[in-house]
């Protein structure tokens, strides 16, 4: 077998000449592009155009951030708005006018000792229920003078008005809440006593209250103990319980609201992120008329 002689360029430029006028120039295809030089920055942008470009979902996606961003800034706002903010508020507009001596409460202690450690004076009830003074018999004549009807005093009104937590050093006003669309209300910057359950001294009576924001009558909740002491005023009585449980139930387990012989006060909270409600029961120890103050005296009751 032969080999194909390999033909060698001429080196001397006639015969080079010579070569190319004898040569048959190559195809269209194989033509090479021309080269181009470029720097690394421009190479880079010109090989990351195509993943630069924007379609419809990438600009989907922009203005879904955007609503999503600014929702996240509305929904913050809201929460601190509607929590530390009104809060703070509220703070400014009801000022407590007496500060309340919570060291000098002691454990157990009496109407009187109480009163004074909240520097407070109770307010002058009228005898509504005394006749009024008869005129001179010189003024009237006896056979025409008629004494009017004496006026029956209301019945006082049984409800809660006020709740005193020493440990908690919680002095809080009692509003009524009801239950609406199956789930019962929560009062702001206020105990709530929970409408249709025991009044005080007859029974169960339930309270709840907030344990973050409005108010927060119930954030310090968990540092009641066995025998911490809890009053709970009306109108007229003053009931003294004293803490018996303390534990938590799940939402779904209302059977701590139910009426009891026992007479207790139940208070409810939210704990664990809102997920278990925290229950403290107290029971009653003794009651006093809060007129009987005035002179010093105070009734007792059983538990």
């Amino acid at each position: 077998m032969s080999k194909s002689r390999v033909e060698t360029p001429p080196t001397d430029d006639l015969g080079l000449l010579q070569q190319l006028l004898t040569t048959q120039p190559p195809s269209q295809s194989r033509i090479g592009r021309s080269k181009q030089l470029r720097s690394l920055n421009q190479q880079r942008s010109i090989a990351l155009k195509g993943y630069r470009f924007r379609g419809l979902f990438d600009i989907f996606l922009v203005h879904t951030e955007r609503i999503l961003f600014l929702f996240v800034i509305g929904f913050f706002g809201f929460w601190l708005y509607n929590g530390y903010i009104q809060d703070w508020i509220y703070s400014l507009r009801h000022q407590p006018a007496v500060q309340v001596a919570w060291s000098q409460i002691q454990p157990g202690a009496s109407a009187a000792e109480l009163d004074a450690a909240l520097g407070q004076n109770l307010p002058y009830v009228p005898n509504i229920g005394a006749p009024p003074a008869r005129p001179p018999d010189y003024l009237v004549p006896a056979q025409a003078f008629v004494l009017p009807p004496v006026p029956t005093p209301e019945p006082a009104d049984p409800r809660p008005v006020r709740m005193l937590v020493p440990k908690m050093q919680l002095d809080s006003p009692v509003k009524e809440v009801f239950l609406q669309a199956g789930v019962w209300e929560v009062a702001d910057y206020a105990v709530g006593y929970h409408h249709g359950t025991a009044m005080p001294g007859t029974g169960n009576t339930v309270m709840a209250g907030h344990a973050g924001f409005r108010g927060g009558v119930f954030a310090r909740l968990g540092e009641l103990a066995i025998g911490d002491d809890v009053y709970l005023e009306t109108a007229q009585t003053r009931f003294h319980y004293q803490v018996a449980q303390v534990f938590s139930v799940w939402p779904n387990q209302v059977e701590v609201m139910y009426p009891t012989e026992d007479v207790q006060v139940t208070m409810i909270t939210c704990t664990a992120w809102d997920t278990q409600r925290l229950i403290v029961i107290a029971k009653l120890v003794d009651q006093a008329p809060l007129s009987s103050n005035v002179g010093g005296g105070e009734s007792r009751g059983s538990s």
